[in-house]
């Protein structure tokens, strides 16, 4: 690799880090200031959108990486007519095209997961903005670091669900009786936060907790 494919591939990175953090930063701020969500068709387009950006960086990655091995008098010996392009076609999909494909894969079956076991239970464990916000948060971490995401929020999740619990167990008891209410358990609150979590200690996972 030249150091202008290295540079270009990191303003890249950089660019593609400013679009992820806009994207739940701007959803997360518009929610504190308007204290409501944004309608269910922007985030569709916004994911829509960040689903094109990721493919046609890596396609503008493939490009640069082709054309910077085509200049290089060794590396052009693993382009056609030298090597048979199923070789570039190959190093491309393991090395800018597989995360976006899996963040993407992992997105659409987590929307859809979401959706039906919302269906089976009569639409009471989750908001219709779940499947858009986990879907999102799921493409910004990427892969892998969407497992770690997608984890932290269950973990979460299941924090809170105990903690309401006990809390429930205490007023049935008689304790804090002014305080009797209801509560749904939900993690609508943590998809956003969380992606914002992951993205800022993205080096630190990928370093230290992916192999």
């Amino acid at each position: 690799m030249n150091n202008t494919f290295l540079f270009l591939n990191n303003i890249l990175f950089l660019v593609r880090s400013f679009i992820s953090y806009s994207c739940v930063g701007v959803i997360f701020l518009f929610i504190l200031i308007k204290k409501f969500f944004p309608p269910l068709k922007s985030f569709k387009k916004i994911i829509i959108i960040f689903i094109i950006f990721i493919i046609t960086q890596a396609l503008l990655i493939s490009f640069l990486n082709y054309y910077t091995w085509g200049k290089d008098e060794l590396a052009k010996k693993l382009l056609p007519p030298y090597t048979p392009i199923s070789y570039f076609l190959h190093y491309s999909w393991l090395h800018y095209f597989l995360n976006p494909f899996l963040s993407i894969l992992v997105a659409i079956l987590v929307f859809y997961g979401i959706s039906f076991l919302n269906r089976k239970f009569n639409n009471v464990l989750f908001y219709d903005e779940e499947p858009y916000l986990a879907s999102l948060g799921i493409l910004v971490t990427n892969w892998p670091n969407c497992l770690i995401y997608l984890c932290l929020v269950l973990f979460l999740g299941v924090i809170s669900h105990l903690f309401i619990y006990f809390f429930n167990v205490l007023i049935q008891k008689g304790v804090r009786n002014t305080f009797r209410t209801s509560f749904r358990l939900s993690l609508l609150y943590f998809w956003l936060p969380c992606a914002l979590l992951v993205l800022f200690l993205g080096g630190i996972i990928s370093k230290y907790f992916m192999v």
